[in-house]
């Protein structure tokens, strides 16, 4: 191991390590067990080794509670089709998978496909659990007297690392814990009924090691057996959020270019306030002072966490305005800002996902230049290279390369530093910058630290650039399975088209970096 990776270990140990190895440690309070796994596997098996083969609808209501608020979520199945809609307070919004494809409608109401990378970790655990696989994959490591359930291991290569409590008696999994994005949640699942011949719950309550809950009752479970195949089609998106003016299909944006960040002015109420435009946000982001100027009201609240935890809640704002864009009804994230870019310019919000997925979004940031398009209009420029966007985390992804190694990278034009993890890093030939060893960045949520090294070149779209500098930190990202953001300090060479709606990066190099 490198002396970069080891310092980057050494920083993050410092302050994260030891949260990190509570939040991957095996469930506490175990006995061992005297049977074996093969026999707790058949024993599932022989009570869920069931598909439903005729052709009908499950109709489930269930009553929920998530982050302090009430609500429903209604979900209907048939096949492997699945359509989940939620109303939770005054938000709508709604998700599934149809034809292998996964999909969202944000609560904005905007509708966009994503490939599932998340879920194919699952997958993996599943496919581990349900085969015979290497003992180090799949394990029995004891028993929960209180549950009176097997507790099995799964943690497969690629796959979700989990543990499940199986009932002793049927089968039924009593409780899920796993772990994402740097938490471990924990699904408790309650009230077997038998529906169609097989088991279900009729109560589930998930919780995450940061203290959010969300609960579900079941209300109702139906078989439709004259189903609808429209039932669980791809919900269309339910408006247009960003509004053109009348015979406009480009606008420019009111954009400064403050150390390397993008900053546009947006009007709410009776003031203008400054915010970035952010591929790197995965929403549209106010700062509570917004809420308290333009006295708006806020819908329950969560914890939140990127580089930091931090609180959140939701808001509807009832009209931005960007230059000639208007937005109404915008649905908001409610976090503390903390970007102070320089004496007059305090950051107040974040435009994100939303925006980004209603328009097409034009960003040269070398020349100070930065458009929203109407996505009907949009013709790509002839000289661009176009590579495909993975919108899992709502963020832009990309394969990029750093030397030699490939990896996952978010384009963010929201932050100034580009950032890599240490196994990412230690894959490439980096070289240590001793001008700057040690630097830190401001996040969400709080600050991170980081160590500064030189790449060889770095690519996207087979455009290299070479010798860039850039921070390698085990600080959160905000998600899994990335290998790194990639900030300004690189962006700034190249000319973007965010093409959303067909998950698409148009880009090409910008001639002033050129």
């Amino acid at each position: 191991m490198n002396r970069i990776l080891l310092l980057a270990l050494a920083l993050a140990a410092v302050t994260t390590g030891r949260a990190l190895a509570a939040v991957d440690d095996p469930p506490a309070g175990l006995i061992d067990s005297s049977t074996s796994l093969a026999k707790v596997r058949a024993l599932y098996v022989k009570n869920h080794d069931r598909e439903r083969t005729r052709a009908a609808t499950i109709i489930e209501e269930w009553r929920l509670t998530q982050d302090k608020m009430s609500g429903t979520f209604h979900v209907s199945r048939l096949g492997k089709d699945e359509r989940d809609i939620t109303l939770l307070g005054p938000l709508f919004f709604e998700a599934g998978i149809h034809n292998g494809t996964r999909w969202q409608q944000t609560r904005n109401g905007i509708t966009y496909t994503y490939g599932g990378v998340h879920e194919a970790r699952d997958a993996r655990s599943e496919n581990a659990w349900l085969t015979d696989t290497e003992p180090r994959e799949v394990r029995l490591i004891g028993e929960s007297v209180p549950l009176n359930a097997y507790v099995i291991e799964i943690d497969p290569p690629g796959g979700r690392h989990e543990w499940r409590f199986l009932d002793k008696r049927t089968g039924n999994v009593m409780r899920r814990e796993y772990i994402e994005k740097g938490r471990r949640y924990t699904i408790a699942f309650d009230d077997y009924r038998t529906f169609d011949g097989i088991p279900e719950p009729s109560r589930v309550r998930t919780a995450d090691s940061l203290g959010n809950e969300r609960d579900l009752e079941l209300l109702s479970r139906t078989l439709d057996l004259t189903p609808d195949p429209r039932d669980v089609d791809i919900a269309p998106s339910r408006r247009i959020l960003v509004e053109f003016p009348a015979g406009v299909t480009n606008v420019h944006l009111p954009l400064r270019v403050i150390n390397g960040l993008s900053v546009v002015k947006v009007r709410i109420g009776l003031k203008d306030y400054d915010f970035l435009l952010d591929s790197g946000a995965a929403g549209i982001v106010i700062d509570p002072s917004i809420v308290d100027d333009a006295h708006l009201e806020t819908y329950g609240s969560r914890v939140g966490a990127t580089i930091g935890t931090f609180s959140e809640t939701t808001s509807i704002v009832p009209l931005m305005t960007i230059g000639t864009l208007r937005m109404r009804s915008v649905v908001a994230r409610v976090v503390s800002v903390p970007f102070h870019l320089d004496e007059k310019t305090h950051i107040a919000g974040l435009l994100g996902f939303d925006f980004f997925l209603d328009t097409v979004v034009h960003v040269d940031l070398d020349h100070g230049v930065a458009n929203a398009i109407a996505p009907a209009s949009f013709k790509p420029p002839a000289d661009a290279a176009v590579i495909s966007l993975a919108l899992d985390d709502r963020t832009p992804v990309v394969r990029a390369r750093a030397d030699s190694v490939s990896g996952r990278v978010v384009l963010d034009t929201g932050a100034n530093r580009s950032v890599f993890t240490p196994p990412f890093a230690s894959r490439a030939d980096v070289a240590f910058d001793p001008a700057t060893a040690v630097a830190q960045f401001r996040g969400l949520g709080g600050m991170g630290t980081a160590e500064t090294v030189r790449l060889k070149s770095f690519d996207i779209a087979a455009l290299p650039l070479f010798d860039p500098v850039v921070d390698v930190s085990n600080a959160n990202l905000g998600s899994e399975d990335i290998d790194g953001t990639a900030g300004t300090d690189l962006l700034h060479a190249y000319d973007l088209f965010f093409d959303y709606r067909t998950a698409a990066l148009y880009v090409r190099r910008s001639k002033k970096g050129a």
